[in-house]
């Protein structure tokens, strides 16, 4: 008579091994933003001057230029703004800050510079209030504020138009402390704007 041997030790240490790497997955992924929301249509294509909807916010991108000077700041040696003239608004009862911000428009760019200097394929623009030139920290609900979304680039490498992603965020609480807030960009809307040239020459610094 055939006899028939079950090995059971190695099988059910494999299985218990993919169900914990799993759930390690799964858990880190929460703890680092959560799931973001799904888009199966994708960003839709919107024409400059028009207004979009993307919680918290409605916001409108009218047109961009490039400058060697914004407000009182000047661009650092061989480096220039990319500066988009928009107008936002806060369409929901809850108040959205600088991060989420930052988060709403990102730009279509092989090479940037973050605010602090250092390279970046993923820049996020320094929002300032477009009649004083300040950073804005925040818009509270049904607040508006026409402003200035400026990105860092190579002066060789300003683009004839730029592309821009808008994205909408979920509130929910954070996973890691539970503090409400805005999460998960989606991206919910494509512009694309014509970019206005650098001048012809850079102006010198104020106060030499």
């Amino acid at each position: 008579m055939p006899r028939h041997v079950v090995r059971t030790g190695s099988a059910t240490l494999s299985v218990t091994l993919v169900a914990l790497v799993a759930t390690l997955a799964v858990a880190l992924v929460t703890v680092l933003g959560g799931w973001a929301p799904a888009t199966p249509a994708g960003p839709t294509t919107r024409s400059a001057g028009t207004e979009i909807e993307a919680a918290p916010f409605r916001v409108r991108l009218d047109r961009a230029e490039a400058a060697y000077r914004v407000g009182d700041r000047d661009a650092d040696e061989g480096r220039a703004f990319l500066v988009v003239d928009a107008r936002v608004e806060v369409a929901h009862d809850e108040t959205a800050t600088s991060t989420t911000l930052s988060r709403l428009v990102t730009a279509d760019l092989d090479h940037a510079y973050d605010v602090y200097g250092g390279e970046t394929a993923d820049p996020a623009p320094e929002v300032r209030v477009a009649a004083d030139d300040t950073s804005l920290l925040g818009i509270g609900p049904g607040l508006a504020y026409d402003v200035r979304l400026v990105f860092v680039v190579d002066e060789t490498d300003v683009p004839s138009r730029l592309a821009l992603v808008v994205s909408e965020h979920a509130r929910r609480r954070s996973a890691i402390d539970r503090t409400p807030g805005w999460f998960d960009p989606a991206p919910v809307a494509r512009v694309v704007l014509d970019v206005a040239p650098l001048p012809a020459t850079r102006p010198e610094p104020e106060g030499l």
